[in-house]
């Protein structure tokens, strides 16, 4: 995938009999796995084609074992130094699926960068995420609601600290979390995450409901507008198009605008009021079934609700 990366525009059109795609069909069938993908598209910011850089990223991990064995508790009890291996890399590479005893844990995430240097920070995201959240988690005797959300608020907050964003660069973060019956969405920037039922006995027009969507963090919004000027920055507010954060670029010198008001790095508006800190909202799986089923207006088994 990191060769696919690097190929240059041109040479993965498609010609007139479509060979000129083999090269980056092959990367990808023979890359990852056959029952998961992820698509995105290179933006483009001027210059030539092959000189464009896709600064977009995501992970999906399942299963995502949180949980400390009874060895690592023992070292962590007796003072020794952490490993560098943690317990969710460990169970991604020898297991598949949860145990009977283990509570279904699994966890997603999408990373738009952006500025000059926005693939830095948000590979750096998406290398980092998971670990800096197991090691909140693991050691954790009960994980309640209250401790999980706290743990991404905190993952996303101290990443921002870390994130190699000089001169320039930033992310957004979307991140959807299952552990049990809960999933946390936390979400910082403007992308989105979605929360879908699907009831294939039902009607055409209410099969499909998108029951729980992420916010965008847009710098016009009431409540982040009036923390970016209360921080000394100015919000441009066009006619058409979206919002912005106005700054000056450190790299270029020229005043350039963020167009949301959370983020990862960005550090140079980040003085401005722009934060890394995301909205986390749980939605407890066994309830939206419930009020799925209360909703019908004839009766429906149970298992037609599906979620996605």
């Amino acid at each position: 995938l990191a060769e696919l990366r690097q190929l240059p525009r041109h040479s993965i059109a498609e010609d007139a009999e479509g060979n000129a795609i083999q090269p980056s069909l092959h990367i990808l069938n023979s890359s990852g796995r056959k029952d998961a993908a992820t698509l995105t598209l290179i933006g483009y910011k001027g210059g030539p084609l092959e000189a464009q850089i896709n600064q977009d990223r995501a992970f999906c991990i399942a299963p995502f074992s949180i949980q400390a064995t009874s060895a690592a508790s023992a070292s962590a009890a007796a003072g020794s130094p952490k490993t560098s291996r943690l317990p969710w890399s460990r169970s991604i590479a020898t297991s598949t699926t949860t145990t009977a005893t283990s509570p279904t844990c699994r966890i997603l995430g999408v990373f738009d960068g952006h500025a000059n240097y926005g693939e830095n920070v948000s590979q750096y995201v998406v290398d980092e995420l998971p670990k800096l959240l197991a090691q909140k988690l693991q050691y954790a005797s009960t994980l309640t609601k209250e401790l999980i959300s706290k743990a991404l608020q905190e993952t996303f907050v101290e990443l921002d600290k870390k994130v190699p964003a000089e001169v320039s660069g930033g992310c957004t973060a979307s991140v959807v979390l299952q552990y049990d019956q809960d999933v946390y969405f936390a979400n910082a920037g403007d992308s989105r995450s979605f929360l879908v039922v699907y009831r294939p006995t039902a009607s055409e027009e209410s099969k499909v409901q998108i029951v729980y969507i992420t916010r965008e963090d847009k710098p016009d919004l009431p409540d982040e507008r009036a923390r970016v000027e209360a921080r000394g920055g100015e919000v441009y507010l066009p006619v058409r198009g979206t919002s912005r954060v106005l700054y000056t670029d450190p790299l270029t010198g020229m005043q350039s605008g963020l167009a949301m008001s959370r983020s990862i790095g960005d550090w140079e508006v980040g003085k401005l009021g722009v934060i890394p800190d995301p909205i986390v909202h749980v939605v407890n799986l066994p309830d939206l079934v419930a009020s799925q089923l209360d909703q019908d207006e004839e009766e429906h088994p149970t298992d037609d609700v599906h979620i996605f």
